[in-house]
């Protein structure tokens, strides 16, 4: 194979109980996408530019655009009584209110979920807690918000949750700055099969 040709269109490998997968997609522009996943969605994704030379794939993940976390901001006050009142306000990044997120405490598995104006609330007995309190806030394709509370301070937190391609965790993992070198095995125009230390992958062209 020379150095000018390119590879264009869509490549799939899926494991054998189809739940497990892994794609490709190349341009004539020498630019890849790449993302790995299961049934609960993309866990690794990465963009860049590729060359073939010779025999081999080089892949460099040049240009894999990062995803912004969730994040949240918070006030706390003190007063006598004997329980403290953690106030969430959910919002996406367009400040919109979020329903249905879980809100839990990881610690007493305490939880609620957000109403239709994104609000929750929890309340802790002082003294429940012998050092913080850790609090999970959580909801499908987005990415998980862990908050670490003082736990005898009364809080009203706004939480800012940001977008993900996959249930139950944070982003997917982001590949950055990484060049990954496979040896062609074979290159058609049904299949492509990739070489990597002693595995080889067979990616059915789409």
């Amino acid at each position: 194979m020379s150095a000018q040709q390119k590879l264009k269109g869509n490549y799939s490998s899926v494991d054998g109980i189809g739940v497990f997968f892994k794609n490709y997609s190349f341009d004539e522009d020498s630019v890849f996408i790449y993302e790995e996943g299961g049934d609960l969605g993309v866990i690794k994704y990465g963009k860049g530019h590729y060359i073939i030379k010779n025999d081999s794939l080089l892949l460099n993940y040049d240009l894999t655009q990062l995803k912004e976390e969730s994040y949240f901001t918070a006030k706390k006050y003190y007063n006598s009584k004997d329980s403290i009142k953690v106030r969430l306000n959910i919002y996406n990044f367009d400040r919109k209110p979020l329903y249905n997120i879980q809100i839990y405490s990881q610690s007493n598995l305490k939880s609620t979920e957000s109403d239709k104006n994104g609000n929750a609330i929890l309340i802790f007995k002082k003294g429940e807690f012998k050092e913080i309190i850790e609090i999970h806030i959580d909801g499908d394709f987005f990415a998980k918000q862990i908050i670490y509370l003082h736990r005898n301070s009364n809080y009203i937190v706004d939480v800012f949750m940001s977008k993900s391609k996959i249930i139950g965790f944070g982003h997917p993992r982001a590949i950055k700055n990484e060049i990954i070198k496979y040896k062609i095995i074979e290159n058609n125009k049904k299949c492509l099969k990739l070489k990597k230390e002693n595995k080889i992958v067979t990616y059915k062209k789409l």
